[in-house]
């Protein structure tokens, strides 16, 4: 398996509306990510817009968004790259 290891941060819920986090990968350094919350409604499968679901369904859909960081980590950039659902149904090669 040559996947490159990438580590991800808590997520943190800002405004009701969007989460954020960051995530590490050897060669690239860090990022800064967004989800919007509609998005881990839709795709992820919250119950809710509350805090603890989105949380809930970004833990449990962490495979996916680790795909979606290692297509979308762009090196040096610096305003949070906006995840979209269709990053996050891309299926894995």
């Amino acid at each position: 398996m040559n996947q490159p290891h990438i580590e991800i941060s808590r997520p943190t819920v800002m405004g009701g509306q969007t989460v954020f986090f960051s995530a590490f990968g050897f060669g690239w350094g860090y990022c800064s990510f967004a989800l919007p919350v509609e998005v881990i409604c839709e795709v992820l499968g919250a119950a809710n817009t509350s805090a603890k679901q989105l949380i809930l369904a970004f833990e449990l859909g962490k495979r996916r968004i680790l795909h979606a960081v290692e297509n979308r980590a762009i090196l040096g950039h610096v305003e949070p790259i906006l995840l979209l659902a269709a990053d996050l149904r891309r299926e894995s090669k």
